[in-house]
């Protein structure tokens, strides 16, 4: 007679391996995280369990609708959790919506200290629109997003070398006229001779 145990069914599993079923589904979309632990009771109280929200994946919760969840409720929650994601937008949130710019400012400075790649960049663009030391610590935000901080014959170029050199070598008026699907570079151009004026 064999020693093997026979499931008949996902509450039988023990809780170590529905938690990391759960984590497993949950790192595809948030909608699968929601949807298994409706399954049963077990399975929902192994939901809750932090890891499942620090490695959730949002993606495809805004199409997720009422009758799953409060959308904001589960990113609030994600981002006490760490979920670089989550923290970036309620740090998003806070910063333009509900008011809050320096909670927000605070949020985008967790995920950018996560290497959320887009926080990097919003907090490098807030920075730079603020007064020194914030704009140097913009500027050197924007360094790493762009990766303009390349050696170049042994000497350190950071980003406003580079961005006036940019600025020498690219005919920006030919840039601003055409019509190319380069609108994020007109806009860091636009903002950066701005800037180094």
């Amino acid at each position: 007679m064999s020693n093997t145990r026979t499931c008949r069914s996902l509450d039988d599993l023990p809780i170590e391996i529905l938690s990391r079923i759960i984590v497993i589904v949950g790192s595809e979309s948030a909608k699968g995280i929601i949807s298994t632990r409706l399954c049963s009771k077990k399975i929902y109280a192994v939901g809750g369990d932090p890891q499942v929200f620090r490695t959730g994946s949002l993606h495809m919760i805004e199409g997720m609708g009422p009758k799953y969840l409060n959308a904001d409720l589960f990113i609030r929650t994600c981002a006490l959790h760490n979920n670089i994601e989550a923290m970036f937008r309620q740090g998003m949130e806070e910063c333009f919506c509900n008011g809050n710019f320096e909670f927000g400012v605070a949020l985008l400075k967790e995920a950018t200290d996560g290497d959320h790649f887009e926080a990097i960049y919003l907090l490098g663009m807030i920075y730079i629109s603020r007064r020194p030391p914030q704009c140097d610590q913009g500027l050197q935000l924007l360094d790493v997003y762009f990766g303009w901080a390349v050696p170049d014959n042994g000497e350190y170029t950071g980003v406003v070398d580079s961005a006036k050199e940019l600025l020498r070598t690219v005919d920006v008026v030919h840039i601003l006229t055409t019509n190319t699907s380069l609108s994020n570079v007109k806009s860091h151009i636009i903002l950066l001779n701005g800037h180094l004026r």
